[in-house]
């Protein structure tokens, strides 16, 4: 077992320490071991210790690695493989860093995960880690991720696209954890709409604003006002999804164009940047480009 000693959330939710093995468990283990040695003699073996604490493989690091930063590790990252066993499920394992104030939340697929964080030399260190009891019977990484938790070591982080892959590893060198974090922050701002389905939107007034940090998108159809909310799939490359619409409902002189927004807007499943930002183009479940964005600079007053 790796919960140990007992802690309370502010909620009086009972909590348990993530990381060390408890003493019973380890007398229980002596105890074991001088029964075995009855039967049979073990053989003496000395154990080399490595110099090398934090060591990891040529092979596994990454010439694209980028250093590890507060803007970098700030935000929610999905486990999406533990011992190298990649994670499925809908209820999906993740840690939340908040940079901010240095404490991180989560869940293991079952228990809520908090504790704190500091950045260190290029690494992370975890401390404090709690994690609730409530009993679950389909939590297959639960025990896995608690104790891969309580071992990393050393971290890489690796960016992929629009994504960033964090790499754990515990002493050995061996990848015991890998969280991935979807950067969407380039859809961050105010957009004017282009074309819909291929076709020229000519109207200035069909615009939207797309809030990564909240994810909340607010748009203009160039009559109605349009509000929803913003999905990210953690299995997609480059996943964006607009959630939860709704808009005011006045008679409009242009009522097919808005329509055919209000359901582009339903369709979209990806999205990919142009033009270094300057432009935004998004598809839906088929690859087919269902709408073009392009950025609008706000003047600093």
């Amino acid at each position: 077992m790796i919960l140990s000693s007992c802690a309370l959330f502010q909620d009086n939710t009972k909590v348990t320490t993530v990381g060390t093995q408890s003493t019973q468990t380890a007398t229980v283990a002596k105890q074991d071991k001088k029964q075995d040695t009855k039967t049979s003699k073990p053989k003496k073996k000395k154990v080399k210790k490595s110099k090398k604490a934090y060591y990891v493989p040529t092979s596994q690091r990454s010439l694209d690695s980028i250093p590890l930063t507060e803007d970098v590790i700030n935000g929610e990252w999905t486990i999406a493989e533990v011992n190298a066993q990649k994670i499925e499920g809908e209820e999906r394992p993740y840690v939340y860093f908040e940079a901010s104030t240095g404490y991180f939340y989560g869940s293991n697929g079952c228990n809520t995960l908090n504790g704190q964080f500091t950045l260190k030399d290029g690494n992370i260190v975890l401390s404090n880690v709690l994690s609730t009891q409530k009993a679950c019977h389909n939590a297959p990484y639960e025990y896995q991720i608690n104790f891969a938790l309580s071992q990393i070591a050393r971290v890489i982080i690796v960016p992929s696209g629009n994504e960033y892959y964090l790499n754990m590893y515990d002493g050995n060198g061996t990848k015991i954890l890998v969280l991935r974090k979807h950067n969407m922050d380039y859809l961050n701002g105010h957009w004017q709409v282009k074309k819909i389905n291929g076709k020229k939107c000519t109207d200035e007034k069909v615009q939207l604003v797309i809030d990564i940090p909240e994810l909340k998108l607010h748009g203009n159809t160039g009559c109605n006002v349009v509000n929803g909310q913003l999905l990210i799939d953690p299995d997609k490359k480059n996943s964006i999804q607009f959630h939860q619409l709704l808009s005011t409902r006045m008679a409009c002189p242009n009522q097919s164009q808005e329509m055919a927004l209000l359901v582009a807007l339903e369709e979209v499943e990806w999205a990919k940047q142009e033009s270094e930002g300057a432009k935004i183009l998004m598809f839906n479940s088929k690859g087919k480009e269902v709408l073009e964005l392009e950025k609008i600079e706000r003047e600093n007053n």
